[in-house]
Parts: C-alpha cells; structure tokens; sequence
C-alpha cells in the first residue's frame, strides 16, 4: 500500500523505478510532473503528464489524486494503478483532511471526492462569492483558506472551515 506521494523534481536516470502515467491526446503539454511513492518496502516514481499543481494521498479513501494542467488522475492506493482521469482541470489546488476526505478548488469553489469517482465530487457551499481561493494549512480540523470576495478585489481574505462541524469563519 502506498502511505506516501510527494512532489520532487526531475530524478537522475536510475535513481528511482519509473512508471510512466501518460493519457494519449493532442492537447497534451509538453510539461511533466514527478511524484515519488512510498510504500512499506519500496519507493518509487510516476511521471505524470502537465504542469505540477498538486498531490494528496488518502488511506481513508484507498486513492491517491495527482493534479497537473492536464490532467487530474485518481489512483488506486493499493497499486498506483489510474482508476480514473479527467483532463483539462480547471482546477488549482488540492489538499487532504485529517479525517482523509480530499478537496479540490478551481478558485472559485471547493469539492470533495465523497467517494473515488470524480463525477461524485461533492459541492461545499462557501459563506461568500469567492475568487482566487487557496488553501494555505491545516491546523488541527480547521482549513485556513485565503481568497479574495468576488468582484472586490482590494484586500485578502481569510475563511476558515472547521471540518468537524463544517462552519466558517470569516477574517476580512
């Protein structure tokens, strides 16, 4: 079982075992991510299509979601394997509770993979019409997320979602 996925820059030839993660399409980039897997014995490399945005690894779930400029793929935890992929996200960023729900924002919105399909992602409604979102930390249960209100584009920002009970705060 993989219990760790990681962002690191282009390895040395050798230095790890390469799987390639390649979707076949003529809007590929030219760009490529490198994520290295750790599981209890073995560490290893996917290379993956698209500019680097994210990565997050959930037990709870049994996924892994690489997030690149081309592609968002969900991977199966118990072997890497691509169960899913959706191409051109329009998503920016990416992150993991610490109850292993994983989130995902275009900017604008956050949805959470209720399960290991995308197309079950949930909407989570947010206090205010938002721009720019971005998840910052987690501090215990509590997402420090900053943005901007849409449309008003002088001062930051911060909300924060407790995950336990799912209630905001607004620090203007």
């Amino acid at each position: 079982m993989i219990s760790r996925a990681e962002y690191i820059q282009q390895p040395y030839s050798g230095e790890y075992i390469e799987k390639i993660y390649d979707i076949k399409s003529p809007w590929n980039s030219t760009d490529w991510t490198w994520i290295k897997f750790t599981e209890e014995d073995d560490i290893w490399c996917g290379e993956f299509r698209g500019k680097y945005r994210g990565v997050s690894c959930s037990t709870t779930l049994g996924i892994i979601v690489v997030l690149t400029s081309d592609y968002m793929y969900v991977l199966d935890i118990y072997g890497g394997e691509i169960m899913e992929y959706y191409s051109q996200p329009e998503y920016v960023d990416i992150t993991v509770t610490p109850f292993g729900k994983i989130l995902v924002t275009d900017g604008y919105g956050i949805e959470m993979f209720a399960n290991t399909k995308i197309s079950d992602m949930e909407n989570i409604v947010l206090p205010i019409n938002a721009d720019n979102l971005k998840f910052v930390e987690w501090r215990e249960n509590i997402l420090k997320i900053s943005c901007f209100e849409f449309l008003t584009w002088g001062k930051e920002i911060e909300l924060y979602l407790n995950f336990e009970t799912m209630e905001w705060l607004i620090n203007k």
